[in-house]
């Protein structure tokens, strides 16, 4: 039994280009899928440490409320796995579920905010970073990931997005470059 949980973020739904086919791809290789869903965040949080706080505890509470559907036990046996995919502000949530709810998953972790490594489990994940992201310091990601032996993936120049926003071939290969990378870790994690 294989279990693949998508972690969107505040503006980066599962229906965006990274978390569609980190979907496609779990279901390739015989994952089961739950996708979270979030809402009702407060606009213009960016740079506005009360509305981040009330937007963390915002997705906590629906993440645990939408997790508390799954059984997570039937996905631990031997042969069995499970993978947390996430973006954003749904890093931080997969890797505190994670941690709280003692389930070793493997991460694929687009675009980690600094506060996801408060919860990272030591070895468990791959990050995704662009060098030109304002949601976090490049420096603090490579140090974080590094203390926290997590692949660290870095693609220049890119946005939080990981797109380079005014070329739409280059974010179609850079999806595709990061997904392939991603089934190479799935492939190696089931291995």
């Amino acid at each position: 039994m294989k279990l693949a949980v998508i972690f969107p973020g505040i503006g980066y739904t599962n229906q965006k280009p990274l978390l569609y086919y980190s979907q496609k791809l779990a279901k390739t290789h015989g994952f089961d899928v739950v996708a979270l869903d979030y809402t009702d965040f407060p606009s213009n949080a960016k740079g506005d440490k009360e509305k981040m706080k009330e937007c963390f505890d915002i997705a906590w509470k629906q993440t645990c409320d939408q997790l508390s559907k799954v059984d997570f036990d039937k996905y631990t046996g031997e042969d069995d796995c499970i993978f947390f995919f996430s973006k954003s502000i749904g890093t931080i949530m997969a890797a505190r579920y994670a941690l709280e709810n003692n389930i070793l998953a493997g991460q694929i972790y687009y675009t980690p905010l600094a506060e996801t490594y408060e919860y990272v489990q030591d070895g468990y994940g791959i990050a995704f970073h662009g060098t030109n992201d304002p949601w976090a310091d490049n420096e603090t990601i490579e140090r974080l990931s590094l203390e926290k032996h997590i692949e660290l993936v870095e693609i220049p120049d890119v946005n939080h997005s990981l797109e380079l926003t005014d070329s739409v071939v280059d974010d179609i290969d850079f999806v595709a470059d990061v997904i392939e990378t991603v089934e190479g870790y799935i492939s190696d994690y089931e291995g």
